[in-house]
């Protein structure tokens, strides 16, 4: 409904309630670029008109011309065979056979000429109109056709009487020979028409003047347009057009989204967050596009939903939005290209984000695609150097606002919705971090541990896939707990007194479990994510506390130990980072307890270790695999040996020199 009101509000027209004469109080101005169907269809009628109009040239109307000829002459010679009938009465007869076409004199004249004198006549007189309909006969021709005839017969040596006589029969029988084409004249004035290039009509461009009335030719002009107020059609199909786009790219993104991402499908949290992303990107963009379309920061929220969510939803949000924006901007896809190019590099630059500063770089590069595309589009489309290099600018500006917003609206995000993202995670991994500095200072021990951890578990993650940095954090705050009770911690005490020395293993076990529910303690009044909180509550599982329980059963072998005392309460891990960090505890403390550690020793350990949790069901819950295993030993064992490695013994010379010194 958001994304709909959105466009709706951008695209949708002022509508004008005018009549012809209305003076308008304002400049009516285009939405859109569009066609001035009225003008163009006054050219497209124009240039139809100045089609001539085409005509055939008919033969047979000749013959049959010079057909009615040959039947007046053989109708003369045969009236002059009727010796029984005198003058008057021939010429009666005459103008029975021929009605109406001739004069007197004619009938006269033919019926006293000789045969010879009668087949002279015919042949020229068939000649001059077969001279003068060879050139073509049209309707309104006539006229200039008969004139054409007379003159022809005057250069015939003939008498004048005859010559008119033959000009008379001619003018009876003579008519048009040019036929009307129809389709031809057609076909070449819709060529015509469709040669006539459309009138265009730029955003912006002034339709009515302020002030000015209103012609006749402006108010077909805005009905044409959708503009005037009495013709609401275009408002219902327009919002028809936007809500099934709307619908079409929701559906694509709800497919996405249960196909290949159901975990987010089944969080309405993170729903939440990318709709929100989404609905208020496109509403910046509505403001920024005042100024300019290649201003429009989509780009900020595809890296926001990269780092938030994942970079693959950040992809296809990328395409949703650059869709959007494309509507809103006018159906103005070439900025919508810009966009989403613009966009893409930014997802594909905080796919991992190591500093706050990567966010910066990747609205420098932003800018640096967004140039090279409208450069290149600008050469395609034969652009003024000045145009390209005002967009072009634009451009630019476009990333670096993308990045000015990413780091200013993603921890606002962070806070809202709970969600650790790697920037986060790099904040808290900073040693002056006021949890850490306390830990250093109350616990060192401690510190140092969960730094050697730290440096496992990352390199385990990498080794499997995993998040690595969310590894070495997450082992950094692990032991957090302990700054309650540091010394009844082995690697917090400085002397050889140990307080367990003194105390009952059950109440022992409870102190050192208790860490955990300790650690969370401090955690929630740290405010540290719920992501780091789970390393502290499941980072031993439900383990077995093997020394202490194992020194209450030597202490009273009779008594009968619930085994579930000696255990931590879990849950278990349910992520392989939390797992690796288990692990890495596990083994870093084992190894430096050892005497001389060798690279065989220390392997041989670690993977015991491994072998032990796999066995009580410690890992049962996170998703690691026996390969995963595997690397997990080799990454920690190749960490453990340049730790704990064999020293040289110093000769004792040195040894004495080294204590002079």
């Amino acid at each position: 409904m958001a994304i709909t009101a959105l466009i709706l509000a951008n695209t949708l027209p002022r509508k004008y309630d005018l009549n012809v004469g209305d003076i308008v109080q304002e400049d009516i101005v285009a939405r859109k670029d569009a066609i001035d169907t009225v003008a163009t269809r006054k050219l497209q009628m124009a240039a139809a008109k100045s089609v001539p109009e085409k005509y055939t040239l008919d033969q047979n109307i000749t013959r049959e011309v010079k057909n009615k000829v040959t039947e007046i002459f053989n109708t003369v010679r045969d009236v002059q065979s009727r010796d029984f009938m005198d003058n008057a009465a021939k010429i009666k007869t005459l103008k029975l056979m021929i009605p109406g076409e001739l004069s007197d004199e004619t009938y006269s004249v033919l019926l006293n000429m000789s045969g010879p004198g009668l087949k002279e006549l015919e042949t020229v007189t068939k000649a001059v109109i077969e001279t003068v309909m060879d050139d073509g006969v049209k309707e309104e021709s006539i006229d200039r056709a008969k004139a054409f005839i007379i003159e022809e017969f005057k250069g015939v040596s003939l008498s004048q009487s005859v010559k008119n006589a033959g000009e008379d029969i001619a003018f009876a029988v003579i008519r048009p020979n040019m036929i009307f084409d129809k389709e031809a004249t057609q076909r070449e004035q819709k060529a015509a028409m469709e040669a006539v290039d459309p009138v265009k009509i730029t955003k912006g461009q002034v339709l009515v003047e302020k002030g000015k009335p209103v012609t006749a030719e402006q108010i077909e002009l805005l009905k044409e347009l959708g503009l005037l107020a009495l013709d609401n059609s275009s408002y219902f199909t327009m919002i028809l057009g936007v809500i099934l786009l709307v619908a079409i790219l929701e559906v694509m993104l709800i497919l996405d989204v249960y196909l290949f991402h159901r975990d987010l499908y089944e969080n309405v949290s993170y729903l939440g967050l990318l709709a929100l992303v989404i609905v208020s990107t496109l509403f910046i963009s509505t403001a920024f596009k005042t100024i300019s379309n290649f201003l429009i920061p989509l780009a900020a929220g595809s890296m926001l939903i990269s780092i938030l969510i994942n970079p693959s939803m950040a992809i296809i949000s990328s395409f949703i939005m650059s869709i959007a924006v494309g509507v809103i901007l006018g159906n103005d896809f070439i900025s919508a290209l810009v966009a989403l190019l613009g966009g893409l590099t930014g997802v594909f630059y905080t796919n991992k984000v190591s500093q706050r500063s990567d966010l910066t770089k990747a609205g420098g590069l932003v800018g640096v695609v967004n140039f090279l595309v409208i450069l290149s589009l600008g050469l395609l489309n034969n652009s003024s150097m000045w145009d390209m290099a005002r967009q072009s600018f634009w451009g630019i500006a476009n990333g670096f606002l993308s990045s000015i917003l990413t780091v200013g609206i993603l921890p606002f995000l962070e806070n809202t919705f709970g969600i650790t993202t790697s920037v986060k995670l790099l904040e808290l991994s900073n040693p002056n971090q006021p949890l850490l500095r306390r830990l250093l200072l109350e616990a060192p021990g401690t510190y140092h541990h969960s730094i050697i951890v730290g440096n496992l578990a990352e390199a385990a993650a990498e080794a499997v896939g995993g998040d690595s940095l969310l590894a070495r954090v997450g082992a950094s705050y692990h032991d957090i707990g302990k700054l309650k009770r540091p010394y009844f911690f082995i690697e917090n005490q400085l002397t050889s007194d140990n307080p367990h020395d003194k105390l009952n293993p059950t109440l022992s076990a409870l102190i050192i479990t208790s860490h955990v529910k300790d650690g969370i303690d401090i955690a929630r009044q740290y405010n540290l994510p719920p992501i780091i909180q789970d390393f502290i509550i499941q980072h031993h599982g439900t383990s077995l506390l093997t020394f202490f329980y194992k020194k209450a059963l030597d202490g009273d072998a009779e008594k009968r130990l619930e085994e579930n005392s000696f255990r931590y309460e879990g849950p278990k891990p349910q992520t392989k980072e939390v797992a690796i960090v288990m692990l890495a505890d596990s083994a870093e403390a084992a190894v430096r307890s050892m005497t001389k550690p060798t690279p065989g020793k220390i392997e041989g350990l670690v993977r015991q270790i491994i072998r032990e949790k796999l066995a009580d069901g410690q890992l049962d819950e996170s998703n690691l695999t026996l390969k995963d295993l595997d690397k997990i030993a080799a990454a920690f064992s190749r960490v453990l040996m340049g730790i704990f490695h064999t020293r040289i013994e110093y000769p004792e010379k040195l040894r004495e020199l080294e204590r002079k010194g």
